[in-house]
C-alpha cells in the first residue's frame, strides 16, 4: 500500500454549523462560525490538498439562511485557493422527509464534493498531488449497517482511506455500529471518523484510525477536553497525523460545591476575566439546598452574568450517595440577554422555586385538560411540603 506520492490532507468533523447550545445564544452560534473559519484558516495555511470531513457539517438537515450565508462564505475561500472539500452527511445532514438535503445544496452550488449522502459510496479523487482512493460511509442506523458494508468495494489505489460517520465498538459505548475489524480497516491506509466529539485514535493491525471530535463543545462533557483536526499526511508508506489545536473554542467551567460559600471560594480561584471570550460556567451542588440558599446561588449567577464575567451559567443538582445511582437534574440556567426566554425561565425567574415552577408550568400547559388540571391540583393537595412553599410564596409576595 506504499508510494511516492506526496498527499497532506486537513481532517475535521462534527463542526455543527447553526448550533447555538447552551442557551440559544447568537454568541453561541457565532462559536460555532468561528472554529470552522480557524479550520479553513490552518486548511490554507497548511497548503493541504484537501479538507475530509467526516459528517454533521451543520447541526439541522434545515439549515437557517445565516448558516447556509456563513457555509458559503467559508467554502468559497476553500475553492478560491484550490482546496478540494470533501465529506460525507452525518446524521444532522440527513433530512428525515423527503426534502433536499443541505449538503446536495452546497455541492450544487459547487463548493464541496458529497462523497455519500445515504449509503456508502466509493470514488477516486484526483487532488493536485495525485490520486486517493475512498471508500465513504455516511450515517447509518447500527441496524442498517452490516449488510452495507458487506456491498462495499475497495478502490485499488496506492492511497486510500476509509471516511465514515459511525461510533466504533472500539469506543465502548451504547448504540455502537461497528468495529475496525468489520469496517475492513486493514484494507486502507488510514481511517476518518466522525460522530464521536472526543479526539481519539486507535490503531488496527497497524492502521490508524481517528476522531478529531467536534470543534466547538455542545455540552459540558466535551467542554472538558480541548479541541483538535489532525494534519494527515500521506507520503509515507504509514499515514502520519500531526495534531493542531483550536484556539477558537470558548472556554468551559465546572464547579462541584456544597454551598454557597463553597461556590464564592470555588469562583475567586479563577480569572473569569482573562479569557478572550465570556466563560460557561456549569454549578454540581453535591445534595439539595434550601430555599434561601439556592436563592443565594441563582443570585450570584446572575450577577457574575449581568456583570460579563460569564455567558452562561447552570447550576445542577446531584443526589444520591457515590456508591449507589446518582441522578443529576438541572436546578435552572441563566444566560445573556441576548437570548429570547422561555416561558419556563420565566416561571422560574419569578418563582425563585423548582418545584413549585414545575406545578405552574404543569398548569399552564395542561389548561385545557381539565382532568389533566386535577392531577396537577391533586398533587400539590398531597404534598404538605409544597402546600408551605405556596405559603411562604404569598407572604412574601
Amino acid at each position: 500500500m506504499g508510494g511516492c506520492i506526496t498527499l497532506l490532507f486537513l481532517q475535521v468533523s462534527d463542526t455543527h454549523l447553526g448550533a447555538s447550545r447552551p442557551g440559544k445564544l447568537r454568541e453561541r452560534e457565532l462559536d460555532f462560525y468561528d472554529a470552522f473559519n480557524e479550520v479553513v484558516e490552518i486548511a490554507i495555511r497548511e497548503h493541504v490538498d484537501a479538507v475530509i470531513h467526516a459528517g454533521d457539517f451543520f447541526d439541522e438537515p434545515r439549515p437557517t439562511p445565516q448558516a447556509y450565508l456563513f457555509a458559503y462564505k467559508a467554502l468559497k475561500k476553500l475553492r478560491d485557493r484550490g482546496v478540494d472539500f470533501l465529506i460525507v452527511a452525518g446524521q444532522h445532514d440527513q433530512p428525515r422527509i423527503s426534502q433536499l438535503p443541505p449538503l446536495r445544496v452546497l455541492g450544487e452550488m459547487g463548493l464541496i464534493r458529497l462523497l455519500a449522502q445515504d449509503n456508502p459510496e466509493t470514488h477516486i479523487i484526483k487532488t493536485r498531488s495525485g490520486e486517493l482512493g475512498v471508500v465513504a460511509i455516511p450515517y447509518l442506523s447500527p441496524v442498517k449497517i452490516g449488510e452495507s458494508l458487506r456491498n462495499i468495494r475497495v478502490p485499488e489505489t496506492s492511497k486510500r482511506i476509509l471516511v465514515a460517520h459511525l461510533l466504533l465498538k472500539e469506543l465502548n459505548i451504547p448504540n455502537a455500529h461497528a468495529s475496525l475489524a468489520e469496517l475492513s480497516a486493514d484494507k486502507y491506509s488510514y481511517v476518518a471518523l466522525g460522530d464521536y466529539h472526543l479526539k481519539y485514535e486507535t490503531r488496527y493491525r497497524g492502521v490508524l484510525a481517528t476522531y478529531t471530535g467536534s470543534t466547538e463543545a455542545l455540552d459540558i462533557l466535551e467542554a472538558l477536553s480541548d479541541k483538535y483536526i489532525a494534519l494527515v499526511d500521506l507520503s509515507t508508506s504509514e499515514a502520519r497525523v500531526n495534531w493542531v489545536k483550536l484556539n477558537t473554542p470558548r472556554k468551559w467551567f465546572r464547579v462541584e460545591v456544597r454551598n454557597y460559600r463553597e461556590l464564592l471560594d470555588n469562583i475567586s480561584k479563577i480569572t473569569l476575566e482573562k479569557y478572550s471570550k465570556t466563560p460557561i460556567l456549569y454549578v454540581t451542588l453535591k445534595g439539595r439546598l434550601n430555599d434561601i440558599e439556592t436563592r443565594r446561588i441563582r443570585d450570584y449567577v446572575n450577577k457574575l452574568i449581568s456583570e460579563k464575567k460569564i455567558l452562561v451559567g447552570r447550576v445542577e443538582v446531584e443526589e444520591g450517595e457515590e456508591s449507589r445511582l446518582t441522578t443529576r437534574s438541572a436546578l435552572f440556567e441563566a444566560t445573556s440577554s441576548s437570548q429570547t426566554l422561555t416561558l419556563d425561565q420565566v416561571v422560574f425567574s419569578v418563582l425563585g422555586d423548582r418545584e413549585l415552577a414545575e406545578i405552574v408550568l404543569a398548569l399552564l400547559k395542561s389548561s385545557e385538560s381539565v382532568e389533566d388540571v386535577k392531577l396537577v391540583v391533586s398533587r400539590v393537595l398531597e404534598d404538605e411540603k409544597l402546600i408551605g412553599k405556596i405559603k411562604r410564596l404569598v407572604s412574601t409576595k
